[in-house]
């Protein structure tokens, strides 16, 4: 008769696992969505990791590039390549723009719409949100979303925070990381 309460206990916080691991992303996307909408920058700014999002940033823009082209003077000498000087003034940028004060500038500056509306109206149905985005699981921490029309596109990598999500990362195709590379080498 005892053996019931935690049994029943195990099932409910088995059930809250699942819950947790299958339904909090799309909870996450709809709500950011939601605070998109409705022109929450507090809100925006709440589901982002900008410390990680910067770090994700520098990474791809650094392995993206291609090897220096060691350089010499008139007299065969050495010379220094501009390659890792170019790469810290891009580190510089990100560090610079991605801010939660840069999001709240950009979006001060949008403003509302005149009508006092949200961007797109009233908030779309969650269904909408899960016809338009494709989530992918990477880890039990992290997945990335995808528009469902683009395979192959920029991914939004989200990581879990506590029992939250934020965006951690942008998953740029190796294509767009090799070309930015090249005109940082060629710059």
């Amino acid at each position: 008769m005892k053996g019931w309460v935690p049994a029943s206990v195990a099932a409910v916080a088995f059930g809250l696992g699942c819950f947790w691991y299958v339904g909090s992303p799309w909870v996450t996307l709809y709500g950011l969505r939601t605070a998109i909408e409705k022109h929450d920058v507090e809100g925006i700014i709440g589901y982002v990791d900008f410390a990680a999002l910067r770090q994700n940033l520098k990474a791809q823009v650094g392995a993206g590039r291609t090897a220096p082209t060691p350089r010499t003077d008139a007299n065969g000498w050495s010379l220094p390549t501009r390659d890792t000087s170019r790469l810290a003034a891009i580190d510089e940028q990100i560090d610079t723009y991605i801010t939660p004060e840069t999001v709240r500038l950009v979006l001060a500056r949008a403003g509302p719409p005149e009508d006092g509306r949200s961007f797109t109206g009233a908030v779309n149905p969650a269904g909408e949100l899960v016809r338009d985005v494709a989530l992918d699981r990477t880890g039990l921490g992290t997945f990335v979303v995808h528009a469902r029309n683009s395979p192959g596109g920029v991914g939004f990598v989200f990581s879990a925070h506590g029992l939250s999500w934020r965006l951690s990362g942008i998953d740029v195709p190796a294509s767009m990381t090799q070309s930015i590379g090249k005109r940082i080498t060629a710059w």
